[in-house]
């Protein structure tokens, strides 16, 4: 068998396997299903990939965007319905789905780049320039998205999966027993409860703090190796580049200021004027520019409202007895 037909074969029983443990002998067939699943670790690669399928679930809640009313997802259902919508429909509708995928239907985007097996929801959380906003999940977590930013979401009954497209994201993680896995850049973060920052800067790191919680991180696409798998330490700001396939992971200098950004406050025990200003520019509606090189190697240092335009520029000109100059293609610091 070749290796193309032999993962052709893993994929086909991942999907059988999917539906039947979706069905009303499920827990007949337990035992033998995580045998499998534990024979090799591409089943269990395999088996992640397909339940990835079943994520056109209500994903959000407390949002009008996003899902029903609380108050709906709560209403009593009569217990034999319940049954027959996870145990039928739902087995049936990954069945239909695995075969207009097979019979050459489009492909959705997800968790593993254009695997069709793996849909995101059709609404990712986005946040807009200069915005900051917080969304809540139906499993009880929060997420806070920084300026700029989108993060992908997939919700299964097996799983909870988001991927950080770009910007960044605390990750306030509710305890359940799915896993809840973090896709940004090549890592892959996986926990059951933890608050986490991640997000990516100017320079193509991804930055991350755990500080809260259990977690552990691998490449993305190898955590059934547990020779690449490891623990996140807490407190302790880390990095690794988002195109790095091997997840070197390095310590990580509070860039993005420190843990308050989601209140868009930034703390820093000295920072250039210039850096200062770029992390300002990026809720800035009209860039900040500074042009004299003097200006720009000033220090500053202590707590600034960086997501506040006008009330920054206040305040480095009186910290600096800097001019300010309002044009039509920026907010411009000055020598007085």
């Amino acid at each position: 068998m070749t290796h193309d037909h032999r993962d052709n074969a893993i994929d086909d029983a991942a999907r059988a396997w999917l539906i039947r443990m979706r069905g009303p002998d499920a827990p007949r067939l337990r035992h033998e299903f995580e045998a499998w699943r534990a024979a090799d670790p591409a089943h269990h690669a395999a088996y992640e990939r397909a339940e990835a399928i079943l994520v056109q679930s209500a994903i959000l809640k407390g949002s009008v965007r996003h899902g029903q009313s609380r108050k709906s997802r709560l209403a009593p259902q009569r217990p034999f319905v319940r049954r027959w919508l996870t145990a039928g429909a739902l087995a049936a509708a990954a069945a239909m789905l695995f075969l207009a995928i097979s019979a050459g239907g489009a492909s959705l985007s997800g968790p593993h780049g254009q695997n069709p097996m793996a849909a995101w929801a059709a609404e990712p959380l986005v946040t807009r320039h200069g915005e900051i906003r917080s969304f809540h999940l139906d499993d009880g977590s929060v997420v806070t998205l920084d300026t700029d930013s989108r993060l992908d979401v997939a919700l299964t009954d097996n799983a909870r999966i988001v991927k950080l497209a770009r910007g960044r994201a605390r990750l306030q993680i509710a305890t359940d027993i799915r896993p809840f896995r973090i896709l940004a850049g090549s890592g892959q973060v996986t926990t059951t409860q933890a608050s986490i920052d991640i997000g990516y800067d100017s320079e193509g790191l991804i930055g991350l703090t755990l500080s809260d919680g259990a977690a552990v991180i691998a490449p993305a696409g190898q955590t059934s190796h547990k020779s690449v798998i490891r623990q996140l330490p807490a407190a302790t700001p880390l990095a690794y580049r988002a195109d790095d396939a091997a997840l070197r992971l390095g310590a990580r200098s509070s860039d993005f200021g420190d843990s308050d950004w989601p209140s868009g406050w930034a703390e820093y025990r000295t920072i250039r004027l210039d850096q200062l200003v770029a992390a300002a520019n990026r809720y800035a509606a009209v860039p900040i520019i500074i042009k004299d090189p003097a200006i720009a190697r000033l220090e500053a240092s202590g707590r600034f409202r960086i997501s506040q335009t006008d009330t920054f520029v206040r305040r480095l000109a009186q910290l600096f007895e800097l001019a300010v100059e309002r044009r039509a293609d920026g907010i411009y610091l000055e020598q007085r």
